[in-house]
């Protein structure tokens, strides 16, 4: 099913390009007009069973059925590109083709940071508010600009309704997390999200928080329970709090070059795949949420008894630092719109 998990043999493709040409010599149809392309498309998380992997495995399935064959995805998990900025970057000079990548990191390098406002804590009251609110109005406002920059959002991934993870103690109330530090994304939205929640954020890429948390950089951070199990972060960081205090929020991006290099039924193609993959990828969340909650409470790591009233109180009085941060017109409407969605 997913035989495009990862792609690093070329002969097939070869093969496939050759077969196509000559179909395409025989029937009459210009070279021009079925010439294949390969996409690389990048992600941070590891090959496998992480639903990074497998949303980008299900996007390359769709566009390699859709175009029949012409369109194939080359996919270079655990960061073998780079971090999620310098992939997102690469996506503006031409060495990427698409990337899985933080919404809040997009929205940054885009200068256009209306994604901020999803990293408002408790915004989300289950997985169809999540659905409703990226699939609506709101998620496409806040990407639409995005192709001046460089970039377009074909999908949103998410990465989980996050839990906070640590080595130090469990967490009950936002107390327990005073003078410690946390990891955040590397973004002022990311950091500001942990900040609200009580502990010292401490910016850094994904790849170097497993390393960070075992040499005492930073205390823990914050992100899925199918992220803790299936990535071992359990090993270094073992008190495991069920907060539910935000959804990762991710983009499955196409470099704006690459996409309009492609003709018109392709980029088709490629819009419809992005918003079947999201689909998909985001409905593994909600499976990994009872499936890896049972077994890390079989192995004795999670607290459930998190005061999340506290959580939200506390939070309350950092929204408008979120709103200020966006710094553009209309951005107090587009968070009422976007918590008003999310809360029904």
């Amino acid at each position: 099913m997913f035989s495009t998990l990862v792609r690093s043999c070329r002969p097939p493709f070869a093969l496939a390009t050759a077969a196509i040409f000559g179909a395409a010599l025989l029937s009459g149809v210009g070279v021009a007009d079925v010439q294949a392309k390969t996409l690389k498309l990048g992600h941070a998380l590891p090959a496998g069973d992480h639903p990074y992997h497998l949303g980008a495995a299900k996007f390359a399935e769709i566009v390699e059925a859709k175009s029949d064959g012409r369109i194939t995805v080359e996919i270079f998990p655990s960061a073998q590109l780079g971090g999620e900025r310098d992939m997102v970057e690469g996506l503006k000079i031409g060495t990427v083709d698409m990337v899985i990548t933080a919404a809040t990191i997009a929205g940054g390098i885009a200068n256009d940071r209306k994604v901020f406002l999803l990293s408002i804590p408790y915004i989300f009251s289950d997985y169809d508010a999540v659905s409703r609110v990226l699939e609506g109005e709101v998620g496409q406002e806040m990407t639409e600009n995005w192709p001046k920059h460089g970039f377009r959002s074909v999908g949103f991934f998410i990465a989980g309704f996050h839990q906070l993870a640590n080595s130090k103690k469990p967490i009950k109330s936002p107390d327990d997390l005073e003078g410690m530090k946390i990891r955040s994304i590397q973004s002022k939205a990311a950091t500001l999200m942990i900040e609200s929640l009580g502990p010292t954020a401490v910016p850094m890429a994904f790849p170097e928080v497993y390393t960070g948390i075992q040499q005492g950089v930073v205390d823990g951070f914050a992100n899925s329970l199918t992220t803790l199990y299936t990535a071992k972060y359990y090993e270094v960081a073992p008190y495991i709090s069920v907060s539910n205090h935000a959804v990762g929020t991710l983009n499955l991006l196409i470099s704006e070059n690459t996409y309009q290099g492609l003709s018109e039924e392709d980029r088709k193609i490629v819009d419809e795949a992005g918003i079947e993959a999201a689909r998909y990828q985001r409905g593994l969340y909600k499976e990994g949420d009872r499936k890896f909650l049972e077994l890390l409470q079989d192995a004795g790591k999670v607290n459930t008894d998190v005061d999340t009233a506290a959580f939200r109180e506390h939070v309350e009085a950092y929204i408008p630092q979120f709103i200020e941060l966006v710094n553009e017109p209309g951005a107090q409407e587009l968070a009422d719109r976007m918590l008003a969605e999310g809360a029904r």
